[in-house]
């Protein structure tokens, strides 16, 4: 219960609960289960049977994947000095707020959810900056190149779906 609490201060940009959830050894546990919570939460709302098991697998690889390509950004290309694992924790806890996305009305649930996500990425922009010591432009930069990458890769493969999908259709 105090792990949920925290989360709700990250989700407020407390920058104090960030650092020591940065700083705390075990908080890795709750923040991995509050990332596939939030999966389980996007597939309730979307009235997804098996996503209920598979939404919080997906959810939690792409977590890895978006979060190890913000650190290999910060601490590559921008001249961050942090480490991942004090990086994953407050971004999960912020990942809470995505909670929203279990409302059992598919067009709301999915609107609240993104919402929300976006809304979870501010939190994980200024953990960037205060666990790399970046400056914000930077922390911004460092967070916004996967989710640039996340929208060019499924932009792509949606064209390739639907260009597969018409050749099927000849």
């Amino acid at each position: 219960m105090d792990y949920l609490k925290k989360a709700l201060e990250v989700i407020k940009l407390n920058k104090e609960v960030i650092d020591e959830l940065a700083n705390d050894e075990k908080a890795m546990g709750p923040a991995i289960a509050i990332v596939a919570i939030s999966g389980a939460c996007w597939a309730i709302g979307t009235w997804s049977a098996i996503g209920i098991i598979l939404m919080p697998i997906f959810r939690l690889i792409g977590f890895f994947i978006f979060f190890a390509i913000t650190h290999f950004v910060a601490t590559t290309f921008l001249g961050g000095a942090g480490e991942f694992k004090k990086l994953l924790v407050p971004c999960g806890f912020a990942t809470m707020v995505t909670w929203v996305a279990i409302f059992p009305f598919p067009p709301l649930a999915i609107f609240f959810g993104v919402l929300a996500g976006l809304w979870a990425l501010v939190p994980c922009v200024l953990s960037v900056e205060r666990i790399y010591g970046l400056d914000r432009g930077k922390a911004i930069i460092a967070v916004a190149v996967p989710l640039a990458l996340g929208i060019i890769i499924s932009a792509v493969m949606a064209a390739a779906v639907g260009v597969g999908l018409m050749m099927m259709a000849r």
